[in-house]
């Protein structure tokens, strides 16, 4: 490694993890002083080191796997005597060593496999493996103390690997079998544990995972039905989690946090470190759900709400798996012919305002649509299942169905099911779920070039008081959509859409950048983003989200949809077409003829118009 920023791990040898192809670095763990650690680097800091090898020891390598072991021995003893390599390399020749070591452990000759380990780290100290092969051979002679010594060291230099945990936890759990009594082993088990805090508050992160699985595997033993003892191995797991969060180690933190859950299901704690634990991977929405239900735990609230907000603004970064894995349908459809589907939309179609509106939407010709593309702008029910209805029903009609949530579909009514039996905690977690099942029904709330240089892009939105001008404060006394519960709050929480709606706005922005080209743009949200719009009969404090002005202008968008007010209307502004198609009406009625609007066939058209849904 060679890193300006990390002078202490240059030199350090690193294997590679993974390869970041969007970002085009590589993820190493390195052979740090402190040990094991992940980091992230570039190509041009990295040098790539050959592993040595001989013809003497592929043969002994070939005779090792075919269980021909007296001949491995001979060729890995050949090499060490006659191959230059051997010479020439310190690491080469422990490797040699090592293997020795393996071969005559598996014949079952301790003795001469712990003295080919004791070759093995004099010619190369920090190496886990020596380490290893010597603990196997120790713990096999029964001299458990010394096996226990080895083992620290092998974890020390590598503290993720399962073999050497595994072979500490053995030689740990030899050592007290003779101690019978629970309160000794509790008091041995304390010992190790105060030592990996020790280690732990030192910054010896390897030392302190092999100190707090000695006190796993002492006191493991006794736990089993004592509640109280249950408690301790999940501090032990617990800690021992928060030590591999040190060192980025993310999986084992979610191992260890997942078994001080088991331990103690109500403990607040364990679930903390499994929400950094997945924190640490990017899993910002599982992150944020595992701290929410921690901050319900007793203690939990303060330091759960602290690190749930973190979580909280993570997500719209859009950089998890699970985030990824939806932006890959982005360009699913790139390379269709700009005359291959329709689109259409609408807005405020409340699906739950009475047995007509389903009616409606199940009359809708089931062939007419097959190839087309709708966008619904919010409003489609109060209700998670409402929602979930209204887009089964459109997505049976249109080839694809694009969507975005509006003020009424973030609301958690008492007494329905979003409150009694899927017990949304909040309108995030109402939104994670909504995504949840668009993905499942094939619906989609994220953007996509539905045609060659033809975009759809959902504007995810929510209103704010920005709209009344600078210097403006807002009356404490007044409450709009109470049924929604925003973590950030209702006037923050349109900061965290425009954040959301940023990594697609700057996406499309590339695209169009590196192709010189200008595309065919349609945007859509459920609230007004433009202040010359009308509100109507709407409170003007609870319908605008300006911010989105310059996101629709920045993509060169021809057209946007809006909802909320129900007052079907259209507007030219600084060359975007503004349009308002709602289904429903300013007082919840609707023609049993109503239309889609067409926005788009074959080219943007210059002035939408409705389209019989039969």
């Amino acid at each position: 490694l060679g890193l300006k920023a990390r002078a202490d791990l240059n030199g350090c040898r690193a294997t590679v993890l993974l390869h970041d192809k969007v970002s085009g670095r590589f993820e190493v763990r390195a052979e740090g002083p402190k040990g094991p650690e992940t980091v992230r680097c570039k190509p041009e800091n990295l040098a790539v080191v050959v592993a040595t090898q001989s013809a003497n020891k592929a043969r002994g390598d070939a005779c090792f796997k075919q269980n021909q072991l007296d001949a491995a021995i001979e060729a890995y003893r050949t090499a060490l005597a006659n191959d230059r390599e051997a010479k020439d390399d310190p690491e080469f020749a422990a490797t040699l060593h090592s293997n020795i070591a393996a071969a005559y452990a598996k014949k079952g000759d301790h003795e001469a496999a712990l003295k080919a380990a004791e070759a093995a780290i004099k010619l190369r100290p920090n190496w886990a493996k020596g380490h290893s092969r010597k603990g196997l051979s120790l713990l096999q002679m029964g001299r458990a103390a010394e096996a226990q010594a080895s083992y620290i060291k092998a974890v020390q230099f590598e503290p993720t690997v399962d073999g050497y945990l595994a072979g500490l936890r053995q030689a740990t759990e030899k050592l007290h079998e003779r101690t019978t009594n629970a309160t000794n082993r509790q008091t041995e088990a304390e010992k190790a544990k105060n030592e990996g805090n020790a280690a732990l508050k030192a910054g010896n992160m390897p030392l302190a995972v092999a100190y707090y699985t000695m006190a796993l595997a002492i006191l493991g033993p006794t736990a089993n039905g004592n509640q109280s003892l249950q408690q301790t191995l999940a501090t032990y797991s617990s800690n021992r989690s928060a030590a591999f969060a040190k060192l980025q180690q993310w999986e084992w933190a979610l191992a260890d946090g997942e078994a001080a859950k088991k331990a103690a299901p109500n403990w607040f704690k364990a679930y903390l470190r499994i929400g950094s634990a997945y924190l640490g991977r990017n899993h910002a929405e599982h992150a944020y759900k595992t701290f929410l239900a921690a901050s319900d735990l007793q203690g939990g609230y303060q330091d759960a709400m602290r690190d749930a907000a973190q979580a909280l603004w993570s997500i719209p970064r859009l950089e998890s798996p699970l985030a990824r894995n939806r932006l890959a349908r982005f360009s699913e459809d790139a390379q269709k012919a700009p005359n291959f589907a329709r689109i259409f939309a609408i807005s405020d179609v409340h699906i739950d305002h009475g047995d007509s509106v389903v009616k409606w939407a199940e009359g809708i010709s089931a062939t007419e649509f097959k190839n087309d593309i709708l966008m619904v702008a919010g409003d489609l029910g109060d209700t998670f299942n409402a929602v979930q209805i209204g887009l089964k029903i459109f997505k049976r009609k249109f080839r694809r169905v694009f969507y975005v949530p509006g003020n009424h579909d973030m609301w958690i009514r008492p007494n329905t099911q979003d409150s009694t039996k899927l017990k949304f905690k909040d309108s995030i977690c109402k939104l994670l779920a909504m995504l949840d099942m668009c993905e499942k029904i094939g619906a989609e709330m994220m953007p996509a070039e539905v045609m060659r240089g033809v975009f759809v892009v959902p504007l995810l939105s929510w209103w704010s008081s920005s709209v009344m001008g600078p210097g403006y404060r807002q009356d404490d006394n007044l409450v709009y959509d109470a049924f929604c519960k925003w973590p950030m709050g209702d006037q923050i929480a349109h900061k965290w859409f425009v954040q959301w709606n940023d990594v697609f706005v700057k996406r499309i922005q590339k695209l169009q950048k590196e192709r010189n080209e200008k595309a065919q743009v349609v945007t859509f949200s459920h609230f007004l983003p433009h202040e010359s719009l009308p509100a109507g009969g709407a409170p003007s404090l609870a319908s605008y989200s300006i911010e989105l002005q310059s996101q629709i202008e920045s993509i060169n968008t021809q057209c946007h949809i809006w909802g909320h007010t129900h007052c079907n209307a259209s507007y030219c502004l600084n060359g975007v077409n503004y349009q308002q198609h709602s289904l429903m009406g300013a007082e919840y009625g609707h023609s049993p003829q109503a239309r889609f609007l067409k926005v788009y066939d074959g080219k943007m058209v210059d002035q939408p118009r409705s389209h019989n849904v039969y």
